[in-house]
């Protein structure tokens, strides 16, 4: 995030921390609420973040209070709207390099975020994690670093001098220079501030998030007035529950202060700023905030005004800005909702204000401006969930309605899971909904049942679909319950049956004269042809399915179109046909964040790439991200396919004995799910098996195939995956290549000098940097090239080709 004021008093602490890191893999940052743990973690982030080839990443958990969703918030933050269905997964293999991360806002969710750190520390070596939490995770291996208040110099008869931010004077600055933005006739140096500004931090126990409360309201109270009202209200500050920890009773009394301070048209503001989940558009300020009370010409004021107190934060993100509460305060604030009488009135305009937002994406994901609706639902993906679950307790039909409109967006995005739980609360409604609604329901949780591959239930949800339609009912539902039906018998390899089902929905869309739905059709029958290996049939009605796709510019269908024609053309050997085609495929699918088109098309890229024995193109690395999106997404039909392509083209000649046990998984996988491998792949997958029964001998293979079968399922995909991203023995210069890009670029200029001979202070002086942070980096570098002494890491260094001789 975008820090836009200067962080004081940290320096020494940071210096001391940034040594600390290259010391532990999890260094935790504890400490009470408004310490500055946060603001210091990102500080310590942003000085290192060039010593790791990987980057520093930061996942913010403020708003998660559901302990399951913790692995989900992780790797959305690394991976923007990529499924998260196996999130310790997707994070490790991201941060598999030398990376950093910044897990912040953890204590409400600790032992949750615990967990996760255990396992991205065991799957991850080379990851190293910060984590700011009220209380540590209390795992082994973890460092804890205790973050107090700054200091507060002792203010001596006659002092003079107002602190510059370093040593003890740390908190009286921050005082200072906020009071000074919040008030252009703010006198720091007046008679006597100086020792009220040192009371007032003192009461105030040096706590950041305090101090800048105190120092906003400078332009209504006087510094003296500010202190007098501090003490006064000694007994409020001190005395909470005397169960909760000393560092909630000082959070809860720091924003009790804090609000108390506000002018009551402020404190309505900020206690209905609460309902929103993560962040938010002045737009939806200005239309769930506003009241009889409070007019909607005064919201971009009131907002202003609490954004000075500290209370509200710019989120740096693009287009417009938007705003979010922090955890704690928004916690707080919600307490203020809750008490004041307004609480249902405000979660109702907040539901209807992110219903009519559901209602307008609705056309908006269907039309040219679909991939800025795509980043738009993506940022208020929280608020959309919080709206629904109000929705489904008060307006199931708008619930639904909502879940409805908002499903493309859900289904490129990969929220697959997220989606079923919408549909599948929709229909545990079904007795206070109307017929239609249901029907919806059903064939929703029916697509998202079939793309998860659990046929039968989706079947189930389907054919009811059509006995609720009937002979006379709703035609256009009637049509898509069929081609549902069809894409699972396709699956399933009863191929007749799909055609079937396909052309019955064919006929309706073209007696209904819905273009989409004929070209949709029409994709699906190319797709079941091309499986079966009629080429010729998938290429003629696939071609007519993408020029309509085209004209109506829908991209999503474009680029599953052009996939399926371009695997068509694949097998049918028109290489650089195939090419073409996918390629493309791959950037749309890329540009809408398109997650299945993504999988889908690096798969195919991937077998292509052995076809055309071309050596610019990494089919490994293809496969590799194909099977975890598809793993994340829970495709199973097509994470067989890519075990099998990874077993046979990858991993044949390197790990034999994997290979077979892969092609076990994958053929258990496709029985237990019912889906018969496809004809077209079927020899690739058959000669695959022949290559490596002959290679191992039959005992082993056949050992090896039964390890597979009996294997766990999500264990055989990191297996791949691990096994794809190890190096190649004996390729030359493997290991110049894979040390190389480790260091980073600093690292090489120290690594230069310390060749040379020269001492970490000489390195220091040449170099521009303190004497520690070059012994931080000459750490490093001998940890980075297994060396225990510094002329034993030049020598490797020069025979590794990292230097010139």
């Amino acid at each position: 995030p975008l820090q836009l004021t200067e962080l004081l008093g940290r320096e020494e602490a940071l210096e001391q921390l940034a040594s600390l890191l290259w010391d532990t893999r999890l260094l935790t940052l504890c400490g009470p609420g408004g310490a500055g743990k946060s603001r210091l973690g990102l500080a310590l982030a942003e000085a290192l973040r060039d010593d790791f080839i990987g980057g520093a990443w930061w996942a913010d958990l403020s708003s998660i209070v559901d302990p399951g969703l913790v692995g989900q918030a992780v790797a959305a933050a690394i991976l923007p709207g990529m499924p998260t269905s196996d999130a310790a997964a997707t994070i490790s293999r991201q941060l598999a390099g030398s990376s950093l991360l910044v897990l912040d806002n953890c204590e409400q969710v600790v032992d949750s975020c615990a967990a996760l750190v255990i396992e991205l520390l065991a799957r991850a070596p080379s990851l190293r994690i910060i984590v700011t939490s009220r209380q540590p995770l209390g795992i082994p291996g973890e460092h804890v670093w205790r973050v107090s208040g700054l200091a507060v110099e002792d203010v001596a008869p006659g002092a003079s001098g107002l602190g510059d931010g370093h040593g003890q004077a740390a908190a009286i600055a921050l005082f200072m220079q906020r009071a000074g933005e919040s008030s252009a006739s703010f006198r720091p140096d007046a008679p006597g501030a100086r020792e009220a500004v040192a009371e007032v931090c003192g009461w105030l126990d040096g706590m950041p998030l305090a101090i800048e409360l105190a120092a906003a309201r400078v332009s209504v109270l006087s510094v003296e007035l500010i202190a007098e009202r501090l003490k006064s209200d000694v007994g409020l500050l001190r005395h909470s529950r005397r169960a909760a920890p000393d560092r909630h009773r000082t959070l809860q009394d720091t924003l009790e202060w804090s609000h108390q301070l506000l002018e009551p048209g402020e404190q309505r503001m900020f206690r209905r700023l609460s309902v929103f989940r993560g962040s938010f558009s002045l737009r939806a300020a200005e239309a769930i905030c506003p009241d009889e009370l409070i007019p909607a010409s005064e919201v971009l004021e009131l907002l202003s005004l609490l954004i000075d107190r500290s209370l509200v934060h710019v989120v740096d993100s693009p287009g417009r800005p938007r705003f979010r509460l922090l955890a704690t305060v928004r916690q707080y604030a919600a307490q203020k909702l809750e008490g004041s009488g307004e609480q249902e009135a405000i979660r109702g305009r907040h539901a209807d204000f992110y219903y009519v937002l559901g209602e307008r994406a609705r056309v908006g994901l269907a039309g040219p401006d679909q991939v800025m609706w795509l980043e738009g639902l993506e940022l208020d993906h929280g608020n959309l969930g919080e709206a629904l679950r109000w929705l489904f307790d008060h307006s199931p039909a708008q619930a639904a309605e909502l879940a409805f409109a908002i499903w493309p967006f859900a289904y490129q995005r990969g929220y697959y899971s997220e989606a079923r739980s919408w549909f599948e609360q929709a229909l545990a409604l079904e007795a206070q909904l109307p017929e239609s609604i249901v029907i919806e329901a059903l064939l929703k949780a029916g697509e998202v049942r079939f793309l998860q591959c659990d046929y039968s239930v989706a079947i189930d949800h389907l054919e009811r679909a059509l006995e609720l339609i009937g002979a006379d009912g709703d035609r256009r539902a009637a049509a898509i319950a069929l081609q549902r039906l069809g894409s699972i018998a396709r699956e399933q390899a009863r191929y007749a049956r799909s055609r079937n089902l396909h052309e019955q929905s064919l006929v309706i869309w073209e007696d209904l004269a819905d273009r989409d739905g004929v070209a949709s059709s029409r994709n699906y029958l190319a797709f079941a042809a091309w499986l079966a290996g009629d080429f010729e049939r998938a290429e003629q009605v696939g071609l007519e399915a993408l020029a309509e796709f085209r004209a109506s510019g829908n991209l999503r269908d474009v680029a599953v179109t052009l996939i399926s024609l371009g695997t068509a053309a694949t097998y049918a050997g028109q290489v650089e046909l195939a090419a073409q085609r996918l390629e493309e495929a791959l950037r749309i699918s890329r540009r809408l964040g398109f997650q299945e088109g993504v999988a889908w098309s690096l798969h195919e890229l991937a077998i292509l790439a052995r076809s055309r024995r071309r050596s610019d193109a990494d089919p490994r690395m293809m496969l590799r991200d194909a099977l975890l999106v598809h793993q994340q997404l829970g495709d199973r039909w097509r994470i067989a396919s890519v075990l099998e392509e990874i077993a046979g083209s990858v991993l044949d000649r390197e790990d034999m004995t994997l290979a077979a046990s892969l092609l076990g998984c994958a053929d258990a996988l496709r029985e237990r799910i019912g889906a018969p491998i496809p004809p077209v792949e079927a020899p690739d997958r058959d000669a695959a098996v022949a290559r490596l029964r002959r290679r191992l001998g039959r005992a082993a293979f056949e050992a090896a195939w039964a390890d597979g079968r009996g294997r766990e399922f999500d264990q055989a995909i990191d297996d791949a995956a691990a096994a794809i991203e190890r190096p190649l023995a004996g390729t030359p210069n493997s290991a110049a290549s894979m040390l190389a890009p480790i260091l980073t670029p600093r690292e090489m200029a120290v690594l230069e000098l310390l060749s040379q001979g020269q001492t970490n202070r000489e390195i220091a002086s040449a170099l521009f940097i303190s004497t520690s942070t070059a012994g931080v980096h000459v750490s490093n570098i001998l940890r980075k090239l297994r060396a225990k002494r510094r002329v034993e890491a030049a020598a490797r260094a020069h025979t590794l080709g990292l230097l010139e001789a």
